[in-house]
């Protein structure tokens, strides 16, 4: 029988990666590696309540899961490889294809998606499927990464009422950026307010039918 092992205190914070416990079950935000040890996913406050283990998170930050769609923006360029910030505790890494530049400077932004994530090293992107790349020509709005699923919606309900009722072109990545490519200035005040709405009631049933009211409102000329 495996003996547990713990190597945090209750309600000790902890940062992303880090050991916390061996042999008992992991709960929320708590991975396990390769060697068997318990992690945690994000930076969170501890909870070890019999053989289970919690991280409860302090703030809300983005940890990469593979084949999630992110938006990101270079930081440096170093030899063969590109590092870019994905609004995460990690780093991320672009490798190009050997014989293949993509083209892209310190600075620009991008959409990529996770390809491989093992929780500890460095995420790394590709941008080798149709669509991804340089973004150009969009605005660029943030929210809580947390929040992502419900400005999604279920089978994307949301985001279809957001985009129907401004006849924009929404975009939402995992990371918690959402990429508008917005009708006209009106459409755009919209979606900002509505984020907004989604981010502070989401916890509040009937919310999909407060935001159309609220798109309603705003596009006929309200406030």
């Amino acid at each position: 029988m495996n003996r547990s092992e713990v190597y945090v205190k209750d309600r000790e914070i902890v940062i992303p990666g880090q050991k916390i416990a061996k042999g008992m079950t992991p709960g929320d935000n708590v991975y396990i590696d390769k060697e068997g040890f318990l992690r945690s996913a994000l930076l969170g406050l501890a909870s070890l309540e019999g053989n289970k283990v919690d991280v409860i998170p302090l703030a809300s930050a983005y940890i990469p899961k593979v084949n999630d769609l992110v938006v990101g923006k270079i930081e440096k360029i170093s030899g063969g490889t590109i590092l870019v910030d994905i609004n995460s505790p990690f780093t991320a890494v672009i490798v190009p294809p050997r014989n293949n530049k993509l083209g892209l400077e310190v600075g620009d932004v991008i959409l990529a998606k996770v390809k491989a994530f093992d929780g500890m090293s460095s995420p790394l992107l590709t941008l080798e499927f149709e669509g991804l790349g340089k973004i150009s020509g969009c605005v660029l709005l943030e929210i809580d990464p947390a929040k992502v699923p419900r400005v999604i919606g279920r089978r994307g309900s949301m985001l279809n009422i957001l985009s129907s009722k401004t006849g924009s072109e929404i975009l939402v990545a995992q990371n918690g950026f959402v990429v508008v490519k917005p009708r006209d200035h009106r459409s755009l005040m919209a979606i900002m307010r509505a984020l907004e709405v989604i981010q502070e009631e989401s916890h509040i049933s009937g919310l999909s039918d407060r935001i159309s009211k609220l798109l309603d409102t705003i596009l006929a000329g309200g406030s």
